[in-house]
């Protein structure tokens, strides 16, 4: 694989489009290679940026066809008996405004839609960048009264920061990062040889305390709230481990 080669493929590699052994391959070249890493790190960052702030509304086909399905021609022109033209009139605005209010709820839906699939692509890519980038840490320390403050000092919100060793994940350190248009903590532990970052930023309060599971260019992560606080924990371990660590993050208690 030429340097020319690699660089084409990143485009691939970045829209998980390889089969796996080019992956593997392309892994390898940036695991070799400091250029060919922040190329991957400017593709990203654009990617995300056209992502996160291109305005974008696609109508499902299905809703797109009908619109166009010809009406069928009148029979008359004419009001039928008994009906006054000002309530056909009426009757047309009416449905008219009908439609509108359909079509903005559909447009609220997608771009919701959308800015979910953005910050998905958006966290993932961050995990994705502290392994490539030997940026795994800003803090390495195993001590969570160390990492606490540490990212406290440096941030506008105190972040929860859990010693979960007896559970099997341990603390590695922690990092500051910025996503979905604000800083957050990333909380890195290490779980059988799995690498997992816990990104954490303040959110409103809420009694949804769904645990939402999803896979994304072939990691693993699970989205939830809990006290006032937005979770996305990403690795490549198994779905229910992650699901395990999201629930011991729900039910600690916060602690100074």
């Amino acid at each position: 694989m030429t340097s020319e080669t690699s660089g084409v493929l990143l485009h691939a590699f970045l829209d998980g489009e390889l089969d796996a052994a080019s992956t593997i391959e392309v892994e390898s070249r940036l695991k070799a290679s400091t250029a060919l890493r922040q190329e991957l790190a400017r593709l990203s960052a654009l990617q995300i940026s056209v992502q996160s702030r291109a305005t974008r509304f696609t109508a499902p086909s299905a809703f797109r066809q009908s619109l166009f399905v010809p009406l069928p021609a009148s029979q008359s022109s004419a009001a039928p008996i008994g009906v006054p033209r000002w309530w056909r009139g009426l009757a047309i605005g009416t449905s008219i405004a009908a439609l509108a209010i359909v079509v903005a709820s559909l447009g609220f839906i997608f771009t919701a839609g959308d800015k979910s699939s953005a910050l998905v692509e958006e966290v993932v890519s961050a995990h994705v960048r502290s392994l490539l980038a030997d940026h795994l840490t800003d803090l390495a320390s195993k001590e969570r009264h160390q990492v606490k403050p540490w990212l406290s000092n440096r941030l506008d919100f105190a972040p929860p920061v859990l010693d979960l060793a007896n559970e099997g994940f341990a603390l590695v350190g922690g990092r500051l990062d910025y996503l979905g248009g604000k800083p957050a903590a990333a909380l890195v532990y290490l779980y059988r040889q799995h690498i997992i970052n816990v990104f954490v930023w303040p959110s409103a309060p809420s009694r949804d305390h769904s645990i939402r599971a999803s896979t994304h260019r072939g990691y693993n992560t699970v989205q939830f709230a809990s006290d006032g606080m937005s979770y996305w924990a990403v690795s490549d371990l198994n779905p229910h481990d992650l699901d395990k660590l999201a629930k011991l993050f729900q039910l600690a208690q916060p602690a100074n």
